[in-house]
């Protein structure tokens, strides 16, 4: 994970970062294997009554055959939706295939953080109401 955590992005998750959700028993992994080696993943903290992505990867030689749709299509079957009624998640605003990714699913722009990033890259913090 944490070899396509530094393919994928500019400013990836510290080994420790990664650790530390591991041992977390609020946050749900998910991983998508080919020839039994990860090649995307998906970490979401579930709150209450919400579900916040943290992280959602795919090995950029893999991106764009539906592997992510498959990991965010499970999240959303997972799902109790009795109890969670919104998935929340930031993404850089130079991102703008992920963040046409979210939209087909029906995710909408709520807010921006400000300098959110280490780089100080804003965010945009996205929703979808379940």
């Amino acid at each position: 994970m944490l070899a396509i955590e530094r393919c994928a992005f500019t400013t990836p998750w510290s080994q420790q970062k990664f650790l530390d959700a591991f041992e977390n028993p609020a946050i749900t992994t998910r991983v998508i294997l080919h020839n039994n080696h990860i090649v995307g993943y998906l970490l979401a903290l579930e709150s209450i009554d919400f579900v916040d992505i943290l992280n959602i990867a795919i090995h950029p030689n893999l991106q764009r055959q539906n592997l992510g749709k498959s990991l965010l299509d499970e999240l959303l079957q997972r799902l109790d939706k009795n109890k969670v009624h919104a998935i929340l998640l930031e993404v850089r605003v130079s991102n703008v295939s992920a963040i046409h990714f979210y939209q087909q699913y029906g995710f909408e722009w709520i807010d921006t953080r400000e300098k959110y990033y280490s780089n100080l890259e804003d965010a945009k913090i996205l929703h979808l109401l379940i």
